[in-house]
């Protein structure tokens, strides 16, 4: 392969690095979820890492620990390299590896050259996230310990880790990548897998195995090549004994690998590409969007306008006639007596939707990191009784929040499925199905679950339980009302430049609120000690405190879904399109 030409690779990294400032700067909730992610990534280090270097430098040479200083440091920087590896082959595999526009660039310059420009685009970008950490760390180091060699040797270090970092990892990625495009299985069951391996790394986290794995890890590599860079780190430290043999090794280390894997990388890319995809699914029509308006709803005669609009749905119903889906054949039994046909086509388009463009439920994972305290406590110590309430909590939260935009979910199609015959009861009964279908079993699988391995009594989490599956119906009910009061038909960029229609803020603030309230309430209800508190700071009796939370909690569970599923009917029977 020939060699890559520089000045066609730093323009298309220059672009692709402004189009990511862009993009940033294009949507309100981008850049409110960008803030939170440097707040992380780069205030927390900045702030904490300064200080702690700031300290560790006016404590040499005498730093009193019980460990070598040299020892910590060079399995530090050898696992931090690993990271920075995984990162990269995380992000390449994900849509760090691909070209906006491809066919417009592989058409003016060679594809080693644009595989080249990413790679330094993306390096880039995360020597952006890195820089004022780094030199934050390196000042501070540099001030405390009085010698003038940290401001040097630790951006150098850090700019060096990264680059070797990122030229193992891209390719890596890449490599995950061509094998999940070229093989069938796996392109089919992707999401599965993604949504595996998402479980497995929260359940890491929330347990020891995740820094069981890290301890060895580093045991394991402070004494290899990788370790290396720590000695560059601590060169000209007063009291450190770092090996001046070992820091010259670890830059001609970085010399040697990151061209070497960088050719790799270029290589790599230009593969996948041109690789030609496996299909997922031979069965799925193109289209990501489905409705119910494919099939005629009952009574409808055959041939009649409802029956014969166009839909993704209705064209995939047609097309599996034959050999109907596990779906099909669930809702076609067990249920067959119970929902008319429309609302179980309703409910069918909904699941093919889901499974077509799962990516527009991503957010209902964000507020599983809230229970990373309850999870932590419970691989450590057993079971806490707040943990299977709060599964409850979340699972109603979550099923009925997938439901939360029932009219933008239609997006295109909404118009014929609002002249296809539905009426707004088999509207909304077919997306309340949907997802209570799927996730009262699993809400209450999980309660029941960790109930039982909780100090609560038989009595308490089975009654849990079951109030588990009641709360989980209701409030999908509630979410459609909401998703129907406050749709979004616009799309949002989600992940791999991916457009989606997602719900609107307000519809997603106003739920959670809702909830939140309603929970707030019960809590209030049956605690009298909560109750007696907030009784005593706002001057009124216990006994009305109590009162007041079990009307909100009742509001919220039992009123609101009322009120919801009526709103929801007749909003879905009187809708115009503007």
């Amino acid at each position: 392969m020939r060699v890559p030409d520089p000045s066609h690779a730093t323009r298309i990294a220059r672009v692709e690095f402004l189009r990511t400032l862009r993009t940033i700067r294009s949507s309100t909730t981008r850049t409110a979820a960008i803030g939170v992610a440097l707040l992380i990534w780069v205030v927390l280090p900045t702030v904490g890492g300064g200080y702690l270097a700031y300290e560790f430098g006016r404590a040499l040479p005498d730093v009193g620990l019980p460990f070598s200083v040299l020892d910590a440091v060079r399995g530090g920087t050898a696992v931090g390299w690993v990271g920075l590896a995984a990162l990269a082959a995380a992000r390449s595999a994900g849509g760090k590896g691909e070209l906006d526009a491809s066919a417009g660039v592989l058409t003016t310059v060679p594809a080693r050259d644009a595989a080249l420009g990413l790679l330094l685009a993306e390096y880039c970008r995360m020597l952006a996230v890195a820089a004022v950490p780094v030199l934050t760390v390196a000042a501070a180091l540099a001030l405390g310990a009085g010698a003038v060699a940290p401001l040097v040797v630790v951006p150098a270090t850090a700019a060096a880790l990264l680059a070797v970092g990122l030229a193992v990892g891209f390719p890596v990625g890449l490599g995950v990548k061509w094998v999940t495009l070229r093989t069938p299985w796996l392109a089919r069951h992707r999401t599965a897998l993604l949504v595996a391996a998402f479980v497995l790394y929260f359940l890491a986290v929330t347990s020891e195995a995740l820094g069981d794995a890290l301890a060895t890890l580093r045991r394991a590599l402070r004494d290899t090549p990788l370790a290396w860079f720590g000695d560059v780190l601590l060169l000209g430290l007063p009291g450190v004994d770092a090996v001046p043999a070992h820091a010259l090794g670890a830059a001609a280390l970085a010399a040697l690998l990151v061209p070497a894997l960088a050719a790799v990388a270029v290589r790599a890319a230009v593969t996948v590409w041109y690789a030609d995809p496996a299909r997922a699914d031979e069965d799925d029509a193109p289209d990501d969007r489905s409705s119910p308006a494919g099939a005629a709803p009952a009574g409808a005669p055959a041939g009649s306008a409802t029956g014969s609009t166009g839909s993704a749905s209705g064209a995939a119903t047609a097309a599996g006639a034959a050999t109907p889906s596990l779906a099909e054949r669930v809702l076609s039994g067990p249920l067959g007596g119970t929902l008319a046909r429309p609302t179980r086509t309703v409910t069918l388009a909904v699941w093919r939707r889901t499974k077509r463009s799962p990516i527009r439920l991503l957010y209902v994972a964000y507020p599983l990191f809230f229970l990373y305290a309850p999870l932590r406590t419970a691989f450590e110590s057993g079971v806490p009784t707040s943990l299977p309430v709060l599964i409850a909590l979340y699972g109603t939260w979550a099923v009925g929040a997938t439901v939360l935009n029932p009219l933008g979910d239609e997006g295109s199609v909404l118009p014929a499925t609002l002249l296809s015959g539905l009426d707004g009861r088999q509207f909304v009964v077919g997306h309340v199905v949907s997802a209570a279908l799927v996730g009262v079993p699993v809400v209450a699988l999980a309660t029941g679950v960790t109930g039982a391995l909780s100090p609560l009594g038989p009595a308490r989490w089975l009654a849990l339980t079951g109030l588990s599956a009641v709360l989980v119906v209701a409030g999908t009910v509630l979410g459609v009302g909401v998703g129907t009061l406050l749709p979004r038909f616009g799309t949002v960029e989600v992940f791999r430049s991916r457009e989606v229609t997602m719900p609107s803020k307000g519809a997603f603030a106003a739920y959670s609120i809702a909830l939140l309230a309603g929970t707030v309430g019960a809590v209030v209800a049956l605690l009298p000690p909560l109750a007696g508190f907030l009784g005593a700071l706002a001057g009124v009796p216990r006994v009305a405190v109590r009162i007041a939370g079990g009307a909100l909690a009742a509001l919220v569970g039992a009123v609101g879904p009322v009120v919801a599923y009526r709103w929801a009917t007749r909003k879905f029977e009187t809708y115009v399109v503007d």
